[in-house]
């Protein structure tokens, strides 16, 4: 192993016995359980935050989450003698969430349930208001319509036209409508009030609930990588999981309800907060990451997975619209 990996073990008070490595990572196996180990690019402040976070949930009961490990200083960052920053944090022996398995769709949408009633009234002791970072969705739809309207203008003026380009153009309007109609829903809804109570409450968002960060275990679910955890309306989380989970089954119904069934057994969710959730699934947010990637990338060649995105996207519109009118009739 490197040194400048060994220069930064050496300075936590861990047995280290075995390492290998994982995507963007190191496993570590030692005295203390199993660990991962990796490099770390955000502040002090945040991951101080994160931690409270996470130390709030195990504390209060549910154990299954990702605590860093401080180092000999006391300190969660690590760095090495070139400034690179490190963090070591404890890790679980499971596979990701398998979204074509419903035994594990319906033991995920729980878990996020169970989650979010440990979420509530958290308090980190960071008074960094950064850290925090309250998600605002109106903020996020009226700046993301604004690149989708920059973006429509300038391949409109293109005099050749790639493939990817065409396509765009092909389906914008359907898109760019969803976005309009989804900000206009929104700053009629009850949103701000939710935000305003989240504040007030310290209620707390995952902000990344996808397969990657759903561990399956034996007998539980681990939930990892927080970093993302802020201040917000936790119709967010429930969001992210069920549009992953509906992608990779075609937007299949059946499991929609599922997962907002099986969460309602657990924490039950108002008609102001389905309105939220309806809002976050009928905005493009799809079609907006394709056209940013676009843009802000070299545009004289366009992968063919992109131009394959855009087309699954206009395929699947049906029967995420099918979708999209059952659950308008529960707000």
């Amino acid at each position: 192993m490197e040194d400048r990996h060994e220069e930064i073990w050496k300075q936590y008070n861990v047995a280290i016995r075995n390492v290998y490595r994982v995507r963007g990572a190191y496993i570590l196996e030692t005295d203390q359980g199993l660990k991962l180990y990796r490099n770390y690019e955000g502040s002090e402040n945040k991951v101080e935050f994160e931690q409270s976070v996470k130390q709030h949930l195990y504390n209060a009961g549910y154990s299954n989450v990702d605590l860093y490990l401080r180092n000999q200083n006391g300190e969660l960052i690590t760095a090495d003698s070139m400034g690179t920053k490190y963090i070591i944090k404890s890790w679980f022996n499971g596979e990701e969430c398998n979204l074509r398995e419903e035994s594990e769709i319906v033991a995920a949408s729980r878990n996020l349930a169970h989650l979010h009633n440990y979420m509530q009234s958290v308090q980190t002791g960071v008074d960094d208001q950064s850290a925090k970072y309250i998600y605002n969705l109106s903020t996020q739809f009226d700046k993301h319509n604004r690149e989708l309207k920059r973006v429509r203008g300038y391949i409109r003026d293109k005099k050749q036209k790639n493939e990817f380009e065409v396509c765009f153009l092909n389906v914008y309007n359907q898109f760019y409508e969803q976005g309009l109609t989804a900000l206009e829903i929104l700053n009629n809804s009850s949103y701000e009030k939710l935000l305003e109570q989240c504040a007030q409450k310290n209620t707390m968002c995952h902000g990344n609930y996808i397969y990657h960060n759903i561990l399956m275990l034996p007998d539980r679910i681990a939930t990892t990588n927080f970093e993302k955890v802020c201040i917000g309306v936790q119709m967010f989380d429930l969001y992210c999981f069920i549009r992953k989970v509906m992608e990779k089954n075609n937007w299949n119904i059946t499991y929609g309800n599922l997962i907002i069934e099986e969460y309602g057994t657990i924490r039950s969710i108002s008609k102001e907060e389905m309105k939220i959730l309806y809002v976050l699934l009928l905005y493009p947010e799809k079609f907006w990451k394709v056209t940013n990637f676009y843009y802000n990338a070299r545009k004289s060649w366009v992968p063919r997975r992109n131009i394959q995105k855009l087309e699954d996207l206009s395929e699947q519109a049906k029967d995420k619209d099918a979708f999209l009118m059952q659950l308008e009739k529960l707000t």
